[in-house]
């Protein structure tokens, strides 16, 4: 690897140039580890992973259509922005949104059709 600031080889893994002290900046090598990625959500859209969490919520029915709206916006902000990631999240949302929020909405419907 080399520096992008003065162009001198620098050790593998190291994170900072012996000749200028030129420091790799931290967010760039978080973004570029793959599995920092996987534990860390770095470089996805801030909707995706608000979507993603409120689907993994959504059993407890409330937040069920928060991430059905965070869904579609995650996916609106990642097609504008094709750099960002998340779009497992945001189709998680989405999906588990979808699923506990009719879940709910059938059942009342079945209830009322039998009585």
């Amino acid at each position: 690897m080399f520096c992008p600031n003065c162009g001198t080889q620098m050790a593998a893994g190291s994170v900072v140039c012996p000749s200028c002290q030129w420091r790799e900046p931290v967010s760039s090598s978080i973004s570029d580890d793959p599995a920092m990625r996987l534990i860390l959500p770095v470089g996805r859209s801030i909707y995706a992973i608000i979507a993603g969490y409120l689907g993994l919520v959504s059993v407890i029915f409330l937040p069920a259509p928060l991430a059905i709206l965070f869904g579609i916006l995650g996916l609106r902000d990642i097609k504008k922005n094709p750099k960002l990631g998340g779009k497992g999240r945001a189709i998680f949302g989405l999906v588990m949104g979808t699923i506990f929020t009719l879940l709910p909405i059938i059942a009342i419907a079945m209830a009322a059709a039998t009585s």
